[in-house]
């Protein structure tokens, strides 16, 4: 086995799978994961770490761990989140790469399950797993009616059932909620030149659902494995879940953003009417929960914001966005009636349950 505080042997002079990450000014969440990243069980890898903070605070954090394999670059100056990232992709070597932030810590057998797929399933573009998320906050956790501490975020299928989807299956896979636990892209390895022919870390003006915009573009091109197994995890903290006005206008961006940024790089000839109503009702329904999550933390905390109702007005006078106005209106005035028109959905419109064979 490879001491894993050695460079493992690369394959034509570059790693198997390179992590390509940003920080910028939170050293404590970056010691965690990087110390986590360095125990996978599969050991050839780079973490390539792009440093957004000009006074390079996550030099000391990389050198601590003195392994070749944590390569360090000071951006010398805050180019913003999506652009450091970028700079990361650009900087790696690996056949595959792993987008993740400093603040997701991925499980050590991770590398290892997903290089297992690879070899039982040769061919596809991206491998992902499952994911837990970790709710660091009570308040948090009641929001998205879960437990403070670790939730699991699987789908619902087997536990560890593996799925193919075809680059013509996956987009409409991933749209219409079908990983109902959700993905996340930090448990997934893609192919390098994917991710570059798909421009990178989506940059439409604001990171809001920038990676899901990442995960269903890199999908798109060559398919994808998923296993229903957890790889790591998602963490909900105060430090990465902002409920300020100065987020108001990096969320306004987001719809229309999203929907031009991934048809414009969809292959060719894939966007259908089915695909493009697809895209569409996806993120108007992720940018009304995250409006209904903003307006309910602030009735939790008794906060009236003049502000926030002025975005949501306008907001929801985007083309995407209209037809979601009613359902943000009832959800925050009449909730327990919204949840009384979920569960009758859910009795009239069971999902449908895909019988193998068949």
């Amino acid at each position: 086995m490879t001491d894993k505080n050695s460079m493992p042997p690369l394959h034509n002079g570059r790693p198997w799978v390179s992590f390509c990450m940003s920080t910028y000014r939170r050293a404590g969440f970056l010691r965690k994961t990087l110390a986590l990243i360095r125990m996978q069980t599969f050991t050839d890898f780079e973490v390539v770490i792009s440093d957004n903070d000009p006074e390079e605070s996550a030099a000391s954090v990389v050198g601590e761990l003195q392994d070749p394999r944590f390569r360090y670059y000071p951006n010398k100056a805050n180019l913003g989140m999506v652009a450091s990232f970028n700079k990361s992709i650009e900087r790696s070597r690996g056949e595959f790469i792993v987008m993740i932030t400093d603040d997701d810590p991925v499980y050590p057998e991770m590398l290892q399950v997903l290089h297992d797929l690879t070899i039982q399933y040769p061919g596809y573009g991206m491998y992902i797993g499952g994911h837990d998320t970790f709710f660091g906050g009570l308040l948090q956790a009641r929001m998205a009616k879960a437990h403070v501490g670790m939730n699991s975020s699987l789908s619902d299928w087997e536990l560890g059932a593996v799925k193919t989807f075809s680059p013509g299956e996956f987009p409409l896979a991933f749209l219409d909620g079908r990983f109902s636990g959700g993905l996340l892209w930090s448990v997934a390895i893609v192919k390098r030149e994917i991710a570059l022919s798909i421009g990178g870390f989506p940059d439409y003006g604001t990171p809001h659902l920038a990676d899901c915009s990442y995960l269903l573009l890199s999908g798109s091109r060559a398919g994808c494995v998923h296993i229903n197994t957890s790889l790591g995890n998602r963490a909900i903290h105060d430090d990465n879940y902002s409920y300020s006005s100065a987020n108001y206008e990096s969320i306004y961006k987001a719809p229309e953003g999203f929907i031009r940024w991934t048809e414009e790089r969809m292959p060719s000839g894939s966007i259908t009417p089915e695909i493009r109503q697809a895209i569409t009702h996806y993120i108007g329904r992720d940018m009304t929960v995250y409006a209904i999550s903003i307006k309910k933390m602030h009735q939790t905390l008794g906060v009236k914001s003049p502000e926030f109702e002025q975005f949501r007005r306008r907001f929801f006078r985007l083309a995407p966005m209209r037809k979601w106005r009613r359902k943000y209106f009832i959800s925050v005035n009449y909730p327990n009636l919204f949840e009384l028109f979920l569960d009758f959905r859910k009795v009239l419109f069971p999902p449908k349950i895909k019988i193998p064979g068949k």
